[in-house]
């Protein structure tokens, strides 16, 4: 007779290989250098922050706890996020990429050409992850606005990614990060 006792490493078996789909929606206005960051797993809201810059620092405020915090980077922690972005960029399934936005200028001929100019690196982002995400459904609609001055951009983008991989690459990145502090290159990375 089976024992029940074999669930338990299939429920972590399936756990750590059934693929995470995550959604991040980002809107900013370039005008008054806000921007609003939300996080979904599956149709779970996971997070929304608000970011903005004021006197060249980033501040930044959750919905849950009003309170607004500078954000300060050290090189350490900036090699970290590289890292570990260098680490999932080839585990993540890209799965849909999408932009709009609203381009106002206070001359007609401005907000035109900027309207082109930004649709154009759209296109061109566009190329070039088409090249590396060929699943990846893309869509970039620019709206220009004549009457006012307005600057905003949203981006939605959705991912999926396993647990496994998530933690393989955290791992890495904090050996990397290790050897990095000492002065040897890693030979797991």
């Amino acid at each position: 007779m089976e024992s029940l006792y074999f669930l338990i490493p299939l429920f972590f078996v399936i756990v750590f290989v059934f693929p995470l789909s995550l959604r991040i929606k980002v809107a900013s206005d370039l005008n008054k250098k806000q921007m609003i960051i939300s996080a979904f797993l599956w149709k779970i809201k996971l997070i929304t922050v608000k970011l903005y810059v004021r006197d060249n620092k980033i501040y930044l405020i959750t919905k849950r706890k009003k309170k607004e915090i500078e954000i300060k980077l050290s090189i350490k922690e900036i090699y970290f996020v590289e890292s570990i972005g260098e680490n999932l960029k080839d585990k993540t399934t890209l799965r849909k990429l999408a932009f709009w936005g609203k381009v106002g200028l206070v001359d007609a001929k401005d907000t035109a050409v900027t309207t082109g100019t930004i649709l154009i690196i759209f296109k061109s982002l566009f190329a070039y992850i088409k090249n590396y995400k060929p699943t990846c459904s893309m869509s970039a609609n620019i709206e220009p606005c004549y009457e006012n001055s307005v600057m905003i951009i949203c981006a939605y983008v959705s991912f999926t990614i396993t647990i496994f991989d998530l933690l393989f690459s955290l791992i890495i990145s904090l050996f990397s990060l290790r050897s990095k502090a000492y002065g040897k290159q890693s030979k797991l990375s």
